[in-house]
C-alpha cells in the first residue's frame, strides 16, 4: 500500500494491524505488555535539556534547547550501563 494511502486511511488489503507493535492487539495477542521508555533528566547548563534512557548496549540520549524548537539524539555505547549521568571535565 502506498503511504499515501495509508495516511488518507484507504486500505487495500495489504496492511495487517495484528503485526504492527504499535497496536495493543500485537502485545496483547503474544501475552505481553508494552515497553515503557522511561527517561531520566539530565543536570544540563545553558538552556539546554538532556534525558537518557537505558537501551540495549547502552544509552540513548536526547538533547533538546529549551525555548526553541532544535535538538537531537544519540546513542552512547556503554554495555555495562556504568556512565553516572555526567559529562567529563578532566
Amino acid at each position: 500500500m502506498a503511504i499515501s494511502n495509508m495516511m488518507r486511511g484507504e486500505d487495500e488489503g495489504g496492511y495487517e494491524t495484528e503485526g504492527d507493535p504499535n497496536s495493543e492487539a500485537y502485545w496483547t495477542e503474544r501475552g505481553m505488555k508494552r515497553p515503557q521508555v522511561v527517561w531520566e533528566r539530565l543536570t544540563a547548563s545553558n538552556n539546554i535539556e538532556t534525558y537518557r534512557t537505558r537501551v540495549p548496549g547502552g544509552w540513548l540520549v536526547l538533547i533538546c534547547q529549551e525555548y526553541r524548537d532544535t535538538g537531537g539524539a544519540l546513542f552512547y555505547p556503554d554495555p555495562a550501563h556504568r556512565w553516572d549521568g555526567t559529562g567529563f571535565h578532566g
